[in-house]
């Protein structure tokens, strides 16, 4: 794994970083106007989750505002749920700005609304797209 307090002259966020926990990695890629984002790609289980919520939280310092990406997460579990919420909760003590972005992941979507957890973090996509890439309307729409 890089630290990501790693880069030129020790500044946080200069460079990505990448790190790997049992079945989940995380990457790490810095924005020139402050937030980091990371792409979490894997599952989020009872191994798992405790790995996320130590990386995420290795960049409070180093970013405004963090967008934890995670359209490549196969499962979220609630070990996971319990995990993002720490980070929401966390994040926010320490006066930094947390949101969530699911892009294709429709399971990740779908656990975060039927739990509710969609009410108490930012996610920057709580619906999913009213098309397909392919141009297809999806077979069953996720309920709010």
């Amino acid at each position: 794994m890089t630290d990501p307090t790693e880069g030129p002259g020790g500044v946080p966020g200069l460079s990505a970083a990448t790190a790997e926990g049992g079945g989940l990695a995380l990457e790490a890629v810095p924005h020139p106007s402050g937030p980091v984002a990371l792409h979490a790609v894997g599952d989020v289980d009872v191994a798992t989750a405790p790995f996320l919520a130590e990386q995420v939280g290795a960049w409070f310092a180093a970013a405004p505002r963090i967008v934890l990406d995670l359209s490549a997460v196969g499962f979220l579990g609630s070990a996971g749920i319990a995990a993002l919420l720490d980070c929401h909760r966390d994040a926010a003590a320490a006066g930094v700005v947390l949101e969530l972005y699911c892009g294709a992941a429709r399971q990740v979507r779908r656990v975060l609304q039927v739990t509710g957890t969609c009410e108490h973090l930012r996610v920057l996509d709580p619906h999913p797209p009213l098309e397909s890439p392919g141009g297809h309307a999806p077979l069953f729409p996720v309920p709010d």
